[in-house]
């Protein structure tokens, strides 16, 4: 597996570990992601 793939996955997991915690204490629709290439 190549690094970026790596980094891709990983920032996949990031957001939606971001997502799940803040779905309860914010409104997380109002957030535009973005991935920039």
């Amino acid at each position: 597996m190549s690094r970026t793939v790596k980094l891709l996955l990983a920032l996949v997991v990031i957001v939606a570990l971001w997502k799940v915690a803040f779905s309860g204490s914010s409104d997380v629709e109002e957030i535009d992601y973005e991935p920039t290439e």
